[in-house]
């Protein structure tokens, strides 16, 4: 079995935001649905860093810490990318969301659907070709 790839996972965390959810009626209706699409957002996330890393340096791809290799994207991209800071934002926040605390509220779909299009705009990021960057800018 093969993992679903990035857009697959943002195409159905949209889903779970639009309210046609797979899960049905049961799991949105218990309160899971806001945890579940933070998770299906994450693994997007987690999809595009592996996929950069297969394209510039596979042996990084290999690593099998997902932090290893966000730190290693901040290193690779230097200390004024701003996309190495906001995958770092991203992939905290989306931990954060996707973890039951009693204590905490689940996230709102207005903040998945921020990090959703936060990621989608970092995976855009990340598939540009290594050097590809814009004129002036730091990113990738």
């Amino acid at each position: 079995m093969t993992a679903p790839t990035p857009q697959r996972c943002l195409a159905a965390a949209d889903q779970l935001l639009r309210g046609a959810g797979a899960l049905g009626a049961t799991a949105v209706t218990a309160g899971w649905w806001p945890r579940a699409c933070a998770c299906l957002i994450r693994i997007a996330l987690e999809g595009g860093i592996d996929a950069y890393w297969q394209q510039v340096k596979p042996a990084v791809a290999a690593c099998r810490q997902g932090r290893a290799k966000q730190l290693m994207l901040r290193g690779r991209l230097g200390p004024g990318a701003d996309t190495a800071r906001r995958v770092a934002f991203a992939w905290a926040t989306l931990s954060a969301a996707a973890h039951h605390h009693c204590y905490e509220l689940a996230p709102t779909a207005a903040e998945l659907r921020r990090l959703h299009t936060e990621v989608a705009a970092l995976l855009t990021h990340l598939q540009r070709p290594p050097g590809h960057a814009r004129a002036g800018s730091a990113e990738i």
